[in-house]
């Protein structure tokens, strides 16, 4: 495990054969696009890569997850919104690692590599893996239309998580299709076994003080207006007095939400988590998951984490969820903001477990077959071999 106040572990260098790859991630925040990165690089091959990891942020909480035996972290902080110290500093990184490829995840961190591929002696291939569809205001979408279009052209390869994001990125930008991949997220299952004794869920809602016959709802999302939470309360709302909300989460919205349960008269059946470092026991707890989300969703790591965990998938049709969710199979999907179908579907989830618990393994065996942590890694390691061979 690292020493979250170590600023570099040594690890391999390219001259042993091995393709040298830096992995640019902001922060390591818990976060889906982040636990993405930290899977990725403790699940690439160490025999075929030197994996470097990078994140400038102060917020490296994921930190203890990654396998300090296979991956060098490097931790080159940003001081300030104009510092550029931390990208000269990434540059030297590239030159004394023999850094071949530079993998960025979101934008921000592409235009990082970018630059940090400027100060060095080395020109690294650049892949850029993007984890957005619609941009959540106007500055986004002004920054991807004036800046990071122009940065893309600069990327050997572009990396989406989706196939419906894909779409959208080359519908805008057609000369992404001849350069893009999809690397749908996968998740580690070995780390996550099924509670099928059912002690890690019991446990749970034993420490809340929900009842072992209750019926349990789980959402594992950010606060922020997107993600839908005041269409989950008021369908809690019309649901029987049996049904209990876990959530797991924190943001701008939590207040707000708060209120919401407070004026339903719900306080005693909704439980607000906070960030949870682990969200396993969460979803052992429950009988099912939802995400109720209106806008910006990719390819969700919570959507995958839910479905790992054997619970029926409640969700809207939004994004990449139809690319992972089938509807009446491995659970259900609902027009956006509609309190009305949300409702309905988890009366249908409660009056009938063997149809939740069927569809629960169904997502799980889905998430065997398509979404593993391995998968996600060959995939990848394929696309950075073709960038180490493309001059950018």
């Amino acid at each position: 495990m690292f020493d979250a106040a170590q600023q570099e572990v040594v690890g391999g260098h390219a001259d042993d054969g091995r393709i040298a790859v830096l992995l640019i991630v902001p922060s390591l925040r818990r976060a889906g696009a982040e636990t993405q990165v930290v899977d990725l690089v403790n699940a690439l091959d160490p025999d075929r890569f030197a994996i470097h990891l990078c994140a400038f942020e102060a917020d490296i909480a994921l930190l203890e997850r990654v396998a300090a035996d296979r991956v060098t972290f490097h931790h080159p902080r940003r001081r300030s919104k104009y510092d550029l110290g931390y990208v000269r500093a990434i540059g030297r990184i590239i030159d004394a690692h023999a850094i071949e490829v530079v993998h960025c995840t979101l934008q921000f961190s592409l235009l990082v590599g970018w630059l940090a591929r400027g100060y060095a002696r080395r020109r690294p291939s650049l892949v850029a893996a993007l984890h957005t569809t619609l941009n959540r205001g106007r500055k986004e979408e002004l920054q991807d239309r004036l800046l990071y279009r122009w940065l893309l052209r600069a990327a050997a390869r572009v990396i989406f998580v989706s196939s419906i994001q894909s779409e959208y990125w080359c519908r805008r930008y057609p000369f992404l299709e001849d350069r893009s991949t999809i690397v749908y997220n996968g998740i580690d299952l070995a780390a996550k076994p099924v509670d099928a004794a059912g002690t890690l869920g019991a446990s749970f809602r034993a420490a809340a003080g929900i009842p072992d016959d209750a019926f349990v709802i789980a959402c594992i999302a950010g606060f922020r207006p997107e993600k839908g939470h005041r269409f989950l309360i008021q369908a809690l709302a019309g649901l029987p007095e049996d049904c209990y909300l876990l959530l797991a989460g924190d943001g701008e919205t939590r207040s707000l939400i708060e209120g919401a349960v407070s004026r339903a008269g719900l306080g005693d059946r909704v439980h607000f988590l906070g960030i949870v470092a682990d969200v396993w026991p969460v979803l052992a707890a429950a009988d099912v998951s939802v995400l109720a989300s209106t806008a910006v969703e990719t390819f969700s790591i919570a959507m995958l984490e839910s479905m790992a965990a054997g619970l029926p998938m409640v969700a809207s049709r939004i994004g990449g969820m139809e690319e992972a969710v089938t509807d009446g199979e491995t659970g259900l999907l609902l027009p956006p903001g509609n309190t009305a179908a949300l409702r309905d579907a988890l009366v249908l989830l409660h009056g009938d477990r063997h149809l939740a618990r069927r569809m629960g393994q169904a997502g799980r065996a889905r998430v065997e077959r398509d979404f593993t942590v391995e998968r996600m890694a060959h995939t990848t390691a394929a696309v950075l071999v073709e960038a180490r061979e493309q001059v950018a």
